[in-house]
């Protein structure tokens, strides 16, 4: 009698590589956030451990889901009068990257300035990182084109040297850890 082979060992084979993939540590891969830039590149998102880098441009930023705070800023800032800004929300961007409440969160200006920005934050106040004031974009000489925005007008405790510190303009670069 002649015996035929089957194909059981190749499929066996196939699912112990399946089941072994699931035992193995998975690497954070953040899906990205914008689509690939068209223009000039305005923000650098860099997502916790090893994953990969991104860019956006303004273009990428505004198809973001979009928040609006208004608020008289503070002295310090410069920028006098009341204002209508608009953006994305900071702590939208760190989880999209994969970050969360354990996260260290860095933001870096174009002159190398850079803060970090509890997650506590971004839970109580929910920042903006905002491409328009007023209805127009930001230019550099104008702070921009991305400056961080904190709900001034609602949170009088805001009014302190922390969150003016904070309040970072001409931010390039987000960082997690």
């Amino acid at each position: 009698m002649m015996f035929r082979a089957t194909a059981v060992l190749p499929s066996a084979g196939a699912a112990l590589l399946f089941l072994i993939g699931l035992w193995l540590p998975q690497g954070s891969h953040a899906a990205p956030v914008c689509a690939a830039p068209e223009g000039r590149r305005v923000l650098q998102l860099h997502p916790p451990q090893d994953g990969t880098p991104q860019a956006c441009d303004l273009k990428g930023l505004e198809k973001l889901p979009a928040r609006e705070i208004v608020a008289t800023l503070p002295e310090a800032l410069g920028l006098a009068g009341e204002h209508r800004w608009k953006g994305v929300s900071l702590r939208y961007l760190v989880e999209l990257l994969g970050g969360g409440e354990h996260s260290q969160i860095r933001l870096r200006a174009l002159n190398d300035y850079a803060i970090e920005i509890p997650w506590s934050d971004l839970v109580r106040y929910d920042p903006i990182l905002a491409y328009h004031r007023d209805g127009e974009r930001m230019g550099i000489r104008d702070k921009g084109p991305l400056i961080l925005i904190y709900p001034f007008g609602t949170h009088p405790q805001l009014q302190g040297q922390d969150y003016i510190n904070r309040s970072i303009w001409q931010v390039h670069a987000v960082t997690l850890r």
